[in-house]
């Protein structure tokens, strides 16, 4: 393979590799004019880098080598108009790949290539091909400490000969100073907070550098948390600093035991105002060790956090609501991680005459809570208005117990609509067990309505399926469902209930080809149905 060095460039800087295969050659290829070598064909550019690229293609019958014209922001129209950035003739079969180097980064190239004849037949056409080059990377990726909420500080490699002009970041265009540019540092304000944002670095109009950052927690108005802190404490206030509707209180990274006993065991926060619990860092997620009771009406959002319950002092639910009589705003879990004893009876339980305008579960997973003697999802006296679990994963829970049971208390609650329950772009996975008389949906609550769409699950078996009986006033809305390895969800298995009331006889049987549900890696195969039908939750569908 030889090496070959641009002398003669047009100006222009270069980005993220791209191919274009030739455009109208096709007839030039297909036909044979009299006399005529034939074109070079297969034209591919590999190695792509910020200045070079490798350059190969198939062999034409009767050459004795080749001719190569390179253009800067050429339109491949093949007239090959203006002076070429390097021109290269007597190339060989043995030259064959070769790189060509001393390119411009983020710059689309057109490459074109004839054979030649040296015994008097006349030379093909030219054949062509687009290339870009690799965009450059002076930028650095932003440090914690650098990313705020409403600001970002971007630092950059000075290099002679480069004089960067702006930074791009979604609609903002910050002109670079001179000041600015001899530190190789710019602060650039005006962001929303928790907004991921690719930051873009321009030079004479070319990308010389993205970096990708999200934003923190609002901090504004908020209560600042420090490991160092006794949580349990500050989110049970004290008369002298007791909690008021509407605290957020904000936790740097690290570890936070709640009510700690003396055997090193955690209990619950007891919860009696409207707040918000929320980590500052997306890549530094605080860890909550305990668990939360509700009371007086209180609602509660959880965002961004860890909330660890495996050294409980008891198997109690994460979420318990308490005080009956209430109207209790919404429990909103979001961007969370939850996990539990493997004892532990369940994730949510309402068993006092109230109401819950809404339990949301959004962007978060939550794993190994198995459900010993309670429900996963459970509403024994109360009404919870509307459930909705969307964009999350729920992996080796409601082994022993129902997935989402709400009993039918219509009578405590006149006049009120049944409960709205909602699973959308969820990934499920071993919920479920085989000596399990249970379901998916136990809601018997009068007027219910329930809608499970665009889920994937596997490995659930249980023996009355979706439901059974009474369990469902109407048959739920059933759409874009991907199952493997499940039992009485779209047909009636070995161990079904006569009394199943339904099935997803629409639903597509499938294996998504998980990377490594045991890791918690629920990574769609490219190719299975359930990657192509768009469906579980988002984060597993990783673009190829």
């Amino acid at each position: 393979m030889k090496k070959y060095s641009i002398f003669t460039l047009a100006i222009g800087l270069i980005a993220s590799a791209s191919l274009t295969s030739c455009g109208d050659a096709s007839e030039e290829i297909t036909s044979i004019p009299f006399g005529r070598i034939l074109s070079p064909v297969n034209l591919t550019i590999n190695n792509i880098g910020e200045t070079n690229a490798d350059i190969k293609w198939a062999l034409s019958d009767g050459a004795t080598s080749y001719n190569m014209q390179i253009f800067a922001d050429d339109s491949l129209s093949y007239e090959m108009a203006g002076t070429p950035a390097k021109t290269i003739s007597g190339i060989t079969a043995e030259d064959l790949p070769i790189t060509v180097d001393g390119l411009f980064f983020d710059t689309k190239y057109t490459v074109y290539i004839q054979s030649v004849n040296e015994d008097g037949v006349k030379d093909s056409k030219w054949n062509g091909a687009y290339f870009r080059t690799n965009t450059k990377q002076f930028l650095k990726n932003p440090k914690p400490v650098e990313i705020a909420d409403r600001s970002v500080t971007l630092t950059w490699e000075v290099e002679d000969g480069y004089d960067v002009s702006t930074i791009v970041i979604g609609n903002i265009t910050h002109t670079i100073t001179p000041e600015e540019k001899e530190a190789g540092q710019a602060i650039i304000e005006g962001l929303t907070p928790e907004t991921e944002y690719t930051a873009y670095m321009y030079y004479n109009g070319k990308q010389c550098g993205n970096r990708k950052f999200t934003t923190i927690a609002d901090l504004e108005g908020a209560i600042l948390v420090y490991p160092d802190d006794n949580l349990w404490k500050i989110l049970e206030g004290t008369e002298e600093e007791p909690v008021v509707d509407g605290s957020v209180f904000a936790l740097y990274g690290g570890s936070y035991d709640l009510n700690v006993n003396d055997n090193g065991e955690t209990g619950a926060a007891k919860i009696n105002k409207s707040i918000t619990i929320k980590g500052i860092y997306p890549t530094d997620q605080p860890v909550i060790n305990g668990r939360f009771e509700l009371n007086d009406g209180a609602s509660l959002t959880i965002s961004q956090v860890v909330i660890d319950g495996s050294k409980n002092s008891t198997t109690d639910q994460i979420f318990n609501y308490k005080t009956a009589g209430a109207d209790y705003g919404v429990l909103d879990i979001q961007n969370s991680t939850i996990t539990g004893r493997a004892d532990g009876k369940g994730l949510i339980y309402l068993n006092v005459k109230a109401t819950v305008e809404a339990i949301n579960i959004t962007n978060s997973i939550i794993y190994g809570i198995e459900c010993n003697g309670g429900d996963f999802i459970d509403s024994r006296a109360g009404l919870p208005k509307a459930i909705t679990l969307s964009k999350s994963t729920f992996s080796n829970v409601a082994k022993g117990r129902d997935f989402i049971r709400v009993d039918d208390k219509s009578g405590d609650f006149a006049g009120q609509n049944g409960p709205v329950v909602t699973v959308d772009q969820c990934t499920l996975y071993n919920i479920g067990g085989n000596a399990s008389n249970n379901r998916i949906f136990y809601v018997r609550f009068a007027g219910n309505d329930v809608t499970f769409t665009n889920n994937v699950v596997v490995g659930t078996k249980y023996k009355r399926g979706f439901a059974n009986g009474t369990a469902i006033d109407l048959e739920p809305t059933l759409q874009n469902n991907y199952y493997y390895d499940c039992e009485n969800l779209t047909s009636a298995g070995g161990s079904a209930d006569a009394t199943i009331s339904w099935f997803d006889t629409e639903g597509t049987i499938d294996n998504p080809g998980f990377t490594n549900a045991d890791k918690l890696d629920f990574t769609l195969n490219p190719n299975s149905a359930a990657y192509k039908g768009n469906a579980g939750d988002p984060r597993w569908i990783v673009a190829q």
